[in-house]
């Protein structure tokens, strides 16, 4: 799911780079004579910065959460999506997500958090936390299908953090509202 979370996600597009790139270079009317004058170093070093910020932007920091309820205790392995960048891309493309394993979206403040499916293949579950660590509502997303209008969904309170994980984990593992969530 994205983080049209706090910031619709896809805020900007990856390609967007590389395509005011092109026309960067056509508005400079770079010729291949041009850039065979010396320019090769200069285009070699620019595509390698460009793909090396390409990857960054799907570098996830990882950690566990551990999960409480009734004596209940859980743990998910976790990309951690701590900034604009990170939460715009989420689970974009995924075509799997392990069993025990989710997303931690975390944010510096408290605020209604919005979310849409854009992109995402999987159906999702996802747990929307306040500062305390208390899971105060749980909502369940299906993948967007081409053709159809990408639904947004925000959370009824203000909260801290938004925990995804694959649809019905939560349920399937006996967890609901009330629940702690603790970044370890």
């Amino acid at each position: 799911m994205t983080a049209n979370a706090g910031i619709c996600r896809g805020e900007f597009p990856r390609g967007a780079l590389l395509v005011g790139l092109f026309k960067h270079l056509l508005y400079m009317r770079l010729s291949v004579r041009t850039i065979s004058r010396g320019g090769i170093p200069c285009a070699f070093a620019l595509i390698c910065a460009l793909l090396m910020d390409a990857s960054a932007a799907q570098t996830f920091e990882r950690g566990v959460v551990r999960i409480t309820q009734d004596g209940r205790e859980a743990r998910l392995s976790v990309e951690i999506a701590r900034n604009a960048k990170a939460r715009a891309q989420g689970l974009m493309g995924r075509e799997r997500l392990a069993e025990n394993a989710g997303m931690l979206f975390v944010y510096k403040g408290d605020a209604q958090r919005f979310f849409w499916m854009k992109n995402t293949l999987i159906p999702l579950s996802l747990a929307f936390i306040d500062k305390s660590g208390e899971v105060l509502e749980i909502i369940h997303l299906q993948p967007h299908r081409p053709g159809k209008r990408i639904p947004s969904y925000r959370s009824r309170n203000k909260v801290r953090r938004v925990l995804e994980v694959n649809q019905g984990w939560f349920l399937r593992n006996g967890f609901g509202l009330g629940a702690r969530v603790f970044l370890e």
